[in-house]
């Protein structure tokens, strides 16, 4: 399960320590200067530091340090880890509207975590962050819809909900736009509209949608008919490990040209996401 820690006034989002992600808040508030002291301990590794300086502000009512406390409790770092004390944080920082505190409490509902197990709750926690905008609730709820998980299916809603996370730029809502678009879900089937999802994933990396766009373009679907197009988007997908990916490469390059396949390669080597 993916957890995300509030960083301090950057907006930088860091990768560390696995599925443990780093968030900036739009300013550092009063507690600035505590509060980054505590996140710079935390990346150190000295996870009592961190706690020591959070803990205070937490107690004085700061929502980042009682949500950075709850990651704290949830993983273990430092202290015997405690799905109660997380919990007991996040709700703090929940009772201020902090959307990922409510995302966190929702998942650690919805997916039974240390034995709760409270659908109805953990739903109502991930639209209250849904609808303050947090774009990964907004898909989680857009896929509980689409598929009646606990509750009953309800097409509209799901593509309302994936669609606003989309917007936002999260590849996996944009990918799930493009198979919404193209099977005609709570909608006409929409061939451009799904080309134009799935490119929008790919061009983040996303190798699913490499692989859909990929084909799109081997096929003229939704795009014009384009080979070379068609073979960097595959490259880039199988090189990723996506195994459909690889056998659609490994068709298209037998029916191409060298130019086309080495201009691929060329593609795929000097390509970045964005």
């Amino acid at each position: 399960m993916r957890r995300w820690m509030w960083r301090g006034a950057t907006g930088t989002v860091v990768v560390f320590l696995g599925l443990l992600f780093a968030l900036g808040p739009e300013n550092g508030g009063a507690w600035a200067g505590s509060f980054e002291d505590g996140y710079d301990a935390y990346q150190r590794g000295d996870f009592a530091t961190a706690r020591k300086m959070w803990t205070p502000l937490a107690e004085a009512g700061e929502a980042r340090a009682q949500y950075n406390l709850g990651i704290i409790y949830d993983e273990g770092r430092g202290v015997a880890a405690s799905k109660e004390k997380a919990r007991g944080w996040w709700r703090k920082a929940a009772a201020q509207d902090l959307p990922e505190a409510l995302h966190n409490l929702a998942t650690s509902y919805l997916f039974g975590v240390d034995g709760a197990d409270d659908h109805a709750e953990g739903l109502a926690f991930l639209a209250a962050a849904a609808k303050l905008g947090l774009r990964r609730s907004q898909y989680v709820l857009g896929k509980i819809y689409l598929h009646g998980r606990g509750v009953e299916a309800n097409e509209a809603a799901a593509r309302d909900w994936i669609e606003k996370a989309a917007t936002q730029g999260l590849d996996r809502a944009q990918y799930n736009m493009g198979k919404i678009a193209r099977d005609g879900v709570a909608g006409a089937i929409d061939k451009k509209a799904a080309a134009s999802w799935f490119l929008s994933a790919a061009k983040q990396g996303y190798a699913k949608a490499q692989n859909h766009i990929g084909m799109r373009y081997a096929r003229g679907e939704g795009v014009e008919r384009d080979n070379s197009e068609a073979m960097f988007w595959l490259t880039l997908a199988a090189r990723q490990g996506h195994w459909t990916a690889k056998i659609n490469h490994k068709t298209l390059a037998a029916k191409v040209g060298r130019g086309v396949f080495a201009d691929a390669e060329r593609r795929a080597d000097e390509w970045k996401p964005h």
